[in-house]
Parts: structure tokens; sequence; C-alpha cells
């Protein structure tokens, strides 16, 4: 099986190699307790209420855990709760749906009051879907195998959570879930490596390989040998590398990190982020059928800049990376770059737009920031003009391009993008593809190709047009984090290189 990347918002930090198991709920407790004539009265439903609560308050857990356990355990002993399930018994509801309209209206009480409330809200299906397990006798509990695993959900229950051995659970991955909610506050107390909203996370199967990197929200599965060696010092530091990093002086490039989510940038900032080389947006897109409203984008902009202060944050907008645009997006482009990159946006201009001035409005709440903005792969000088005019437009002020395919690479189309931009971004992972005309799905490219003459020509062309130019120039793609790239990238003369923060401390200390 081909390499596969999947990505989503880390939690906590580390990263954490080896097999899934997939997560299934097989026995459906409410169909058992939903039969016509059982009925169930207010007394049971009290009594499982209890006893729910009970075993919440016996988890043996500290800290931040304990205070999620303690307060779901409230929850459930509430006598207000009780009372709307009361009334809705008393309506002639049976026990499923007397439960269902409870939780759900205390649910929405929540969702109304916003912010940290509306967070929580999805903590009472859990408890629901819990009590409902109590009255059918059924134990739902998490039954998993001998060997360590990570451990790869839909969803998982605070309740669950804290149950979770450190010493069997390698790291968790889910396919919904945020990472302020009370699953993800329970994984990171216990440093357990963690990425939720995975979009097409059923792909994965029990058994197969898996490379979680929580700093960076990547999901690697079937990683190359290439990729597992790549992380092996971010897995298990080494100690003499840790001590270089200590005594090395400074480096010729900046060392910026790569993020999914602004929940990444404490650990990217700890593992000595200078500042951010990609900010990857489509997290906030992947999986819904509509765009992420202004504001919402707002918000994670504006939590981004913040945590950076002035240091450089660079953020690369909506980049497609499959072959099926979203539901709101209009296909764009023919041939190998169907639907890939810049061209895509330039037919969806509203959805452009609205990310431009979400990105300027963000940088404007923050006056201290230093906000670079990023067109994902370009194909030509036309294109990045259209780009810089509309961010421009929006009041952007350092907007560049990404440079990922070989004929923009050609001097006289590479000069007239240089004219319109403020800096480029050399993205080595689909450059090495294009180049070598291998596909991404063949599983066939390791760092090292990046490496060979065809790739690194190209390379040394766009860093020597940039300096020209006198504009900045990075890496951003995998063979960033690669020291032997990394060298023969600092010989060329790019200004910067841009890795996970999961891989800054031993590349900081092999250049040192």
């Amino acid at each position: 099986m081909a390499e596969r990347i999947l990505i989503g918002a880390g939690v906590g930090s580390g990263v954490a190699n080896g097999p899934a198991f997939v997560l299934t709920r097989p026995t459906e407790s409410l169909a058992l307790i939903s039969t016509p004539g059982n009925r169930i009265g207010l007394i049971a439903i009290k009594k499982a209420m209890d006893k729910v609560a009970g075993d919440l308050e016996n988890i043996k857990t500290a800290g931040a855990a304990l205070e999620v356990t303690q307060a779901l355990a409230m929850i459930l002993r509430d006598p207000s709760l009780i009372e709307v399930v009361k009334s809705f018994l008393s309506e002639g509801l049976e026990a499923a749906e007397a439960l269902k309209r409870a939780f759900d209206k205390f649910a929405k009480q929540l969702e109304q009051l916003g912010g940290y409330f509306a967070a929580r809200a999805a903590d009472l299906g859990y408890l629901r879907s819990r009590v409902i397990d109590e009255l059918a006798g059924v134990n739902n509990g998490l039954d998993f195998p001998a060997e360590p695993f990570i451990l790869v959900a839909d969803s998982i229950s605070p309740i669950d959570a804290a149950a979770l051995d450190p010493k069997r659970v390698l790291g968790v991955i889910t396919n919904h879930g945020t990472p302020t909610s009370h699953a993800s506050i329970i994984i990171r107390a216990a440093n357990l490596p963690m990425v939720v909203g995975v979009v097409d996370s059923e792909l994965i199967s029990t058994g197969d390989q898996l490379l979680l990197d929580a700093t960076s929200g990547q999901v690697y599965v079937s990683p190359s040998q290439d990729d597992l060696a790549h992380y092996r010092n971010a897995t298990h530091p080494d100690t003499a590398l840790m001590e270089a990093i200590l005594d090395g002086g400074p480096l010729e490039v900046s060392l910026f990190a790569n993020l999914g989510s602004s929940i990444e940038a404490a650990h990217a900032i700890e593992s000595g982020a200078e500042g951010v080389g990609l900010f990857r947006t489509e997290l906030l897109y992947l999986g819904r059928q509509t765009p992420p409203s202004f504001d919402e984008q707002l918000a994670e902009y504006s939590a981004l800049l913040a945590r950076f202060g002035s240091k450089r944050v660079l953020v690369r907008v909506l980049d497609l990376d499959f072959d099926k645009p979203l539901p709101f997006l209009k296909p764009a482009g023919t041939g190998k770059y169907a639907n890939r990159g810049l061209q895509v946006l330039l037919a969806n201009p509203a959805v452009l737009q609205t990310q431009l001035e979400a990105l300027s409005a963000a940088a404007r709440l923050n006056p201290v920031s230093n906000l670079w903005v990023m067109a994902p792969m370009v194909l030509s000088a036309a294109d990045a003009s259209a780009f810089v005019s509309l961010a421009r437009a929006a009041g952007l002020s350092k907007v560049g391009a990404m440079i990922e395919v070989p004929e923009v690479a050609e001097p006289s189309e590479l000069a007239a993008i240089l004219h319109e931009v403020d800096f480029l971004s050399i993205g080595t992972n689909d450059l090495t593809h294009y180049t070598l005309g291998e596909s991404r799905e063949s599983g066939s490219i390791t760092l090292a190709d990046t490496r060979q003459k065809t790739v690194l020509a190209i390379i040394e062309t766009v860093v020597a047009a940039a300096r020209a130019a006198e504009k900045p120039v990075g890496i951003c793609g995998e063979a960033a984090s690669d020291p032997v790239s990394a060298r023969l990238f600092i010989k060329l003369g790019v200004d910067s290189l841009s890795a996970s923060p999961a891989l800054l401390p031993s590349l900081r200390a092999e250049l040192s």
C-alpha cells in the first residue's frame, strides 16, 4: 500500500508510530430499550444516571482530567436534568425518547451560551449514550488488543478518554472532535499524541501501520521506511543531539514550523520555531458542505497570530491536494494539474476573497503581527498577478507564491512571477513528483529524490532568481527537515527552512 498523508488538528505534542486499532461500537443499546412495551420508569433512569456518575467519580486520574470527569458527574447529578426527564416521561414518552429530548435540551442551552459552554455540548451526547448502555445492561466499554496500538475512532468520549492506558495506547486519531473538547483535554493531560478532525480517517483499517505527528496534525498511513527513519529522533530524542541544540550557535537560515491549526502553536514555540513557514488552512474547509464563514476564519487566524507576536507567520490560502474539489468549489483546470492550487481559487473568487479579507482583518486585530500570505501551486505569472491584486485589495502587504511545478521555473516565467510577488516558497513534495513524472500515489518517491540533479537544478534556478530579485525564498516541503538536503538548500542560498515542530530540534542540532 502506498503512503497516504491525512491531516487534522494536532493535540498536545509528540509522535507515535504503530499499528492502527479501529474502534467500533457493535451493540446498539438504544434499540434494546426501545422495544414496544418496554416501559422503563424514572427510578431506573435515576439509578442508571447515578451509576454512570459514580463510575466517573471513581476514575483514577488527576489534574485537568480529574476536573473533567468530576464536571461530567455533576451534570448527571444535577436535579434539574432528572426533572426534565421526568417531565418528558409524564407526557407518555418512553425512556429512550425522554432521555434523548432531555439531554438535547441541555445541550442546546449550552450551545446558546457559546464559547466554552458550546464546546461542552457534545459531552451531553456521550453521557446520554452511557446512561442508555447502563439501562440496557450492555457493556460498551473499550476492548483493546494486548499489544500497543494507535487508536482510531469516529469520536471518543471523555469517559473513554480517561480510561485509556498510556502503556498500550500510543496515540489517538478521531474523525470528529475539536482540540478543546473534554476528551482532547484528558488525552493531552495524559501526554498522548492526538490528531482530531482527520478527514478520511475511515479509510484506515485495523493493522495499518501509522505514523502520527501531533505537532503538525499529520497522519502517515503506511509510512515509508524513509519517513520512519526521519522521525526516529523525534520519537526518541537522542541526548547528544539535544545537547548540541543547547551548545550550537545561530544558523545561516531561519527555521520555521509547518502547522495545521492554531492549537499546534504552543509546541512549535517550545521546539524553537522562529515563526511559521507554512500554515495549512485546509482544516477549516475539509469535511464541510459550505465554506467557513468570515468570523470562523478570523477567530482561527487571530489566535495563530497572537501566539507568535512579531514573528513571521506565513499562511497558505486553501490548497486542494486531492482529485475531487470540495462541494462548494467549482472545478478548474485540466490534465495533471486539474483541481489543484491557485487556479481553483481564482475560479471561485468569493471563497478566496473571504479568506483574504479574514486574514487581513486578523492582522489588523494583531498590530504587531508579521503576516505573510501565499498562493498554492502557481501555474503562471498571470495567475500570480491576479492573486496579488486580490490580496492587495484585501489589505495584505506581504504576498507570495509557491513554486511546485517545473513549468514556472522557466526563466522568463519565473522573472514575471518575481515581478509580481514579495517572496517565494518552494514546495519540494509536489515539485519532486512532477519533475520526475511520478504519481504522488505511487509511493516510489523518497526524500533523497529531491536531491536528484533534475530537481535540484530547478530549485537552484528558483533560488538564484529570487536572490537576484532581492526577494526572500524558502523551502517548506518535507525535504527541508532532511539534514542532507537542508545543507544543500543552504548552500544554494535559501533564507529559511520550514518543517514539523517535532523535527525542528534534531534539524537544528544537525545543522549546528
